[in-house]
């Protein structure tokens, strides 16, 4: 009975799946549905199983062949909600092995290939993540507009107060705020309207406008941009202080849409820290599976 490893990386949006033989080859890739087990367990599992099927069409196998036995890996967003977790790993499951862990956990472990180190993922929202001795430590994340400072959604919910600003003459107008406007087709009330409404995701929609003008080296746009920087600085500098070993800063992964753009603006003692991702999420719940399944057996 031969040995297949499955890493999944699961999000609000959808799920990724990675597929490799007992010698570490790639057996097949697929991405599927939403598998945020807060969300929806059931929805979560649908997502799991359709995806994997249809990673492992490639070579003719299913989750039903017995010649094979399946070990897991998951990275889950809403794995941290102790009441889903308990939910989803209730369930029923065809794997020999399943291995659960938060999707900011499996995608530090594949960015460092399974090494020490740490990530800041910079995207609608902004999380600090690192792994030490196994363990995994959490610096912000904690949802918008409470927290999440320096996030593609900040920077938009920043521009638009700017824009509010302007608009009944407390600041002085630049043609960043005049694009933001413009982007509501220069109609107050839907941009009111909208505002009071929107979500995380929809304020991130403006913050490329921050972004393409910091690149022309607009006032208000460079001073959010270097907030925002200031932002994941504190993360990278809680991140440091809370290593157990002292002696040596981690190395760090930046994630996100983002990222790239906020980067020039960082300190230099984080963007000395500041490595390339050497593998995705999947192949982190991969080494994750590979892992314990060796413990098992050594055991």
């Amino acid at each position: 009975m031969q040995d297949i490893y499955i890493g999944v990386d699961g999000g609000a949006t959808k799920c990724k799946v990675r597929i490799e033989d007992q010698a570490g080859n790639l057996l097949g890739q697929a991405v599927g549905g939403p598998a945020n087990i807060r969300l929806s367990v059931d929805l979560t599992w649908q997502s799991i199983f359709q995806t994997i099927d249809d990673a492992l069409q490639a070579h003719a196998m299913s989750l039903r062949d017995k010649r094979h036995r399946f070990h897991v890996g998951l990275g889950l967003a809403g794995s941290e909600v102790q009441e889903a977790r308990v939910a989803f790993l209730d369930a029923p499951h065809p794997f020999a092995t399943l291995h659960l862990f938060s999707d900011a956990h499996v995608a530090c472990v594949g960015a460092h290939a399974g090494r020490e180190g740490a990530i800041i993922i910079i995207g609608t929202g902004v999380i600090g993540y690192q792994v030490e001795n196994g363990q995994g430590s959490r610096v912000g994340g904690w949802g918008f507009p409470h927290d999440d400072l320096g996030s593609g959604a900040w920077l938009g919910l920043e521009v638009a107060r700017l824009t509010f600003q302007a608009l009944d003459r407390r600041i002085e107008t630049t043609p960043l705020l005049t694009d933001v406007f413009a982007f509501f087709d220069n109609d107050f009330n839907r941009f009111v309207t909208w505002a009071n409404r929107a979500t995380s995701n929809e304020f991130a929609r403006l913050a490329p406008l921050v972004i393409n003008h910091s690149q022309q080296a607009e006032k208000w746009a460079l001073k959010l941009m270097k907030k925002a920087a200031r932002a994941v600085d504190r993360i990278g500098t809680t991140l440091e202080k809370i290593q157990q070993q002292q002696d040596v800063s981690l190395p760090c992964c930046l994630f996100g849409g983002i990222a790239p753009f906020i980067e020039p603006w960082l300190s230099s003692s984080l963007r000395d820290r500041l490595v390339a991702q050497q593998g995705d999420a999947t192949t982190g719940a991969i080494l994750l599976a590979r892992k314990f399944d060796e413990t098992m057996q050594l055991g």
